[in-house]
C-alpha cells in the first residue's frame, strides 16, 4: 500500500518518499509491483469508478490519465491518497479529505521499512492502545513521532532513506471515523461466543459498518481459528477506512488461497504474497496465511511432483481443446455433405434443361453464315 499526500509528499510502507507535483512513485515500489516498461494502470476509486492511467517506466511516474483522476475526484491540496495494491497494474484508492484532517484526534502513523533499525515505541497519546509489535527480521520497522506545538496533536518525523535526501515529510494526522466509540481494550477473543458478538474494534472505534456481513463473518471464522483478534496488533492511529480495507483484502485472499487450482498462474501468488507482507508490516496477524501461501506456492510450483502435475493438467488441456477442434471439424463435414446433397439434387433436376439448351446454342453457332 502507497500512502500519498497531496500536499507534497508521497510517503509509503515499503521504502520512500517523493513530491506529488511529479507525479512519480518511490522507484522501490515501482521495482516491486510495477513493470519495467511503459503500461498502463487502472485507479478505481472509492465510488467505483476505474481511471486508465499511464504509467511511464524509465520515469517511475504516472502521465496521461492522472489529470482526470485528480479532477474526476476533486482533489485539493492537502487531500490524502492511499494507494492500495489489488492485482497487477491495479490500485484502489481511498480518499482522506484536508478538512477531516483539520480535526483530528491522533496521529496517522506512517510507516517506513528500515532494514538496519528496530521498531520504536509508540507515541504518549497513544498510550491507552496496546500495540502487538512486530519485528521480522528481514523486513523491521521504524516509527518515529515527534510532538507538534499545540497540545494534544502528534506528527510523524520520516527518517532518511536509502534513495532519498533526509527531507522531514509534512505531519498528516488520522481522520475521526464518526462510528461507535467502543472500549474493547479488556474484550479478550477466547470471550466471544459467537458471531453477534463479534466486534471490530480498531483504535477504540466499532467499524463493523465499513465491512459487509459476509466478509466480517469469514473474517471471525479466520479469528477463530488463531483465537485471536487479527487486526490488535494494528498499528496506532491507522485510518479506519485503511484498517477496513484490509481486512477486506485479507479474506479476499483467504478465499483465493482455499480456491487456487495447480494452473493458477505464479502473478497471482505473487500479488497475494506482496499484499500479505503489507498487511503485516501494518500490524495485521495475516502471517498464517503467508505461511500457507508459500508452502501451497512450493507444492505448485517447486516440487518435483509439481512438474508432472503440470504435464498433466496441460495435456488434459490440450486434449480438450484438440477434442474441440475434431468436434468442430464434425459439424463442418455435416455441413459440407449437406451441401454437396443440395448440390446434387439441383445437378440432377437441371440436367436434361441445361443440355437442351446447350444444344441449341451449339446450332446457333454452327449454322451457315
Amino acid at each position: 500500500m502507497l500512502v500519498v499526500n497531496m500536499g507534497g509528499q508521497i510517503a509509503s510502507n515499503l521504502f520512500d518518499m517523493i513530491n506529488i507535483s511529479t507525479q512519480g512513485l518511490p522507484v522501490p515500489f515501482c521495482k516491486l509491483f510495477l513493470p519495467n516498461k511503459d503500461t498502463t494502470v487502472t485507479i478505481e476509486d472509492e465510488n467505483g469508478e476505474e481511471f486508465g492511467v499511464k504509467y511511464i517506466a524509465n520515469k517511475t511516474g504516472l502521465s496521461a490519465g492522472w489529470r482526470k483522476f485528480v479532477s474526476g475526484n476533486k482533489l485539493l491540496e492537502g487531500d490524502v491518497l492511499i494507494f492500495q495494491l489489488v492485482g497487477p497494474c491495479r490500485f484502489k484508492v481511498y480518499v482522506i479529505r484536508a478538512n477531516d484532517l483539520t480535526e483530528v484526534d491522533g496521529a496517522l502513523s506512517l510507516l517506513i521499512l528500515d532494514s538496519q533499525t528496530k521498531q520504536n515505541d509508540a507515541a504518549e497519546g497513544t498510550a491507552d492502545v496496546k500495540i502487538k509489535k512486530r519485528r521480522p527480521k528481514s523486513l523491521p520497522l521504524t516509527v518515529v513521532q515527534k510532538k507538534k506545538q499545540k497540545a494534544g496533536q502528534l506528527g510523524l518525523q520520516l527518517g532518511p532513506l536509502e534513495e532519498q535526501s533526509g527531507n522531514d515529510s509534512d505531519e498528516v494526522a488520522s481522520e475521526v471515523f464518526e462510528g461507535s466509540k467502543c472500549s474493547g481494550s479488556s474484550i479478550h477473543f477466547k470471550d466471544i461466543k459467537s458471531f453477534e458478538e463479534f466486534h471490530i474494534v480498531v483504535n477504540g472505534v466499532c467499524i463493523d459498518s465499513e465491512i459487509p456481513e459476509h466478509v466480517r463473518q469469514k473474517y471471525y471464522e479466520l479469528c477463530r481459528s488463531k483465537n485471536a483478534f487479527l487486526h490488535e496488533g494494528l498499528l496506532p492511529g491507522l485510518h479506519c477506512k485503511l484498517a477496513a480495507g484490509m481486512i477486506f483484502e485479507a479474506v479476499n485472499t483467504a478465499d483465493a488461497i482455499r480456491s487456487c487450482k495447480l494452473t493458477t498462474p505464479r502473478e497471482d501468488f505473487e500479488v497475494w504474497e506482496k499484499s500479505l507482507r503489507s498487511f503485516e508490516l501494518l500490524g495485521l496477524n495475516v502471517g498464517f496465511l503467508g505461511a500457507r501461501l508459500c508452502r501451497v506456492l512450493k507444492l505448485a510450483f517447486d516440487s518435483e511432483g509439481a512438474v508432472d502435475a503440470k504435464k498433466y493438467w496441460e495435456a488434459k488441456t490440450e486434449r480438450a481443446r484438440t477434442e474441440e477442434g475434431i468436434r468442430d471439424l464434425e459439424v463442418k463435414l455435416v455441413e459440407l455433405k449437406e451441401a454437396s446433397a443440395k448440390f446434387d439434387a439441383e445437378i440432377e433436376s437441371l440436367k436434361s434443361k441445361a443440355e437442351s439448351y446447350e444444344l441449341m446454342f451449339q446450332e446457333e453457332v454452327n449454322a451457315p453464315w
